[in-house]
C-alpha cells in the first residue's frame, strides 16, 4: 500500500522539526487555543524549511481519509461503495469520493466512526502553499497566504504566526499518525488472516 510507505517517509522530517515543534506542544495546555493570539521566535529556521512538510502530511491524510470513508460505508449500510444521499444525490462509488477536494469529503463522511479535527485541515493554507502564494517576514515570524490564486492581483490576505503553523503541523501529524496505525491493522490483518496458509484441518 502506498499510503503505507508515504506515511514512513514523514516521520524523519517530523524528527528533523523537533525543535520548532516543541514551543506548538505546550499549547496542548490551554484550555482554548485561538490563533494569532501568541507570537514568539521559536526557531532561527523559517518556514521556507517546513512549509512542505504541512502540505505533505496533508497529502497524506487526504489519501487516508479514503479508508475512513470506505470503513464508514460498510458500518453503516454494509458496503464500501455505498455512500449516503447528501443534498439530493449520492456517489456511486469509492473512486468517485476519491476524486473529490479535500473540503469537500467531510460531508460524506456522514456519522462518522472517526472524528478528525477539522481545524488542523486548512484548506486555504496548503492551497497558498501548493500555489507559492505565501509570503514570510523572519522578523515577526508572520505568515501571509493569498487563499484565492487567480487574477493579477491578491484580493484577500491572511495572516498567521510561525508558531500557529507548526502547530498545524504537529496537530495534523497526530491525525495521520493515528491513521498510519490503522493501516497497519489492517496490513497485519490481510497478511495473518487472509494471505496466512491454512492448517490441514482447515482451521
Amino acid at each position: 500500500m502506498t499510503v503505507q510507505r508515504d506515511c514512513l517517509k514523514l516521520y524523519p522530517e517530523i524528527y528533523g522539526a523537533e525543535l520548532p515543534l516543541r514551543p506548538a506542544l505546550y499549547l496542548d495546555l490551554l484550555d482554548r487555543y485561538e490563533r494569532a493570539k501568541t507570537a514568539a521566535r521559536i526557531s532561527t529556521k523559517d518556514f521556507q524549511t517546513y512549509k512542505d512538510l504541512y502540505k505533505d502530511i496533508i497529502e497524506v491524510l487526504n489519501r487516508q481519509l479514503v479508508l475512513v470513508a470506505g470503513i464508514n460505508n460498510i458500518i453503516h449500510r454494509g458496503d464500501f461503495n455505498a455512500f449516503a444521499t447528501i443534498s439530493g444525490g449520492t456517489l456511486s462509488s469509492l473512486e468517485k469520493f476519491a476524486g473529490k477536494t479535500l473540503s469537500d469529503r467531510f460531508k460524506y463522511l456522514d456519522d462518522c466512526w472517526y472524528k478528525i479535527e477539522r481545524e488542523i485541515i486548512d484548506a486555504e493554507v496548503r492551497n497558498s502553499i501548493a500555489h507559492n502564494n505565501v509570503n514570510y517576514d523572519e522578523v515577526t515570524q508572520i505568515i501571509a497566504y493569498v487563499p484565492e490564486s487567480g487574477g493579477m492581483k491578491p484580493t484577500s490576505t491572511h495572516q498567521i504566526y510561525f508558531l500557529d503553523f507548526m502547530r498545524m503541523i504537529l496537530v495534523a501529524f497526530r491525525e495521520m499518525n493515528n491513521l498510519h496505525h490503522l493501516v497497519k491493522c489492517l496490513l497485519y490483518f490481510e497478511y495473518l488472516i487472509l494471505q496466512s496458509p491454512k492448517t490441514k484441518d482447515g482451521q
